[in-house]
């Protein structure tokens, strides 16, 4: 998809400085904050990036989980209670 958008000189001038600065072009620079804000609903897009772009997008995935989100008891993990016909 193809979008067009009007924005001021000097708007145009920082954006560019911003992805030069990543390494990136204006283009790139776009689809990174578009597939960093928009979930793809999989990770089968990461397949088509390098290692470095896999790692960063996992890296903020973890970070985004609450830390204080309880865990399940040991009990409740056991294989006993996944597969309770398989005793």
């Amino acid at each position: 998809m193809n979008v067009t958008i009007e924005i001021p000189d000097d708007v145009a001038t920082a954006l560019k400085a911003q992805a030069q600065a990543q390494g990136l072009t204006v283009e790139g620079w776009f689809q990174r904050i578009a597939t960093d804000h928009v979930p793809l609903g999989s990770i089968a897009h990461l397949q088509k990036t390098d290692p470095q772009e896999w790692a960063r997008q996992f890296r903020a995935w973890a970070d985004g989980h609450d830390l204080n989100t309880p865990v399940l008891s040991d009990d409740a993990m056991s294989r006993e209670s996944i597969y309770p016909d398989r005793g």
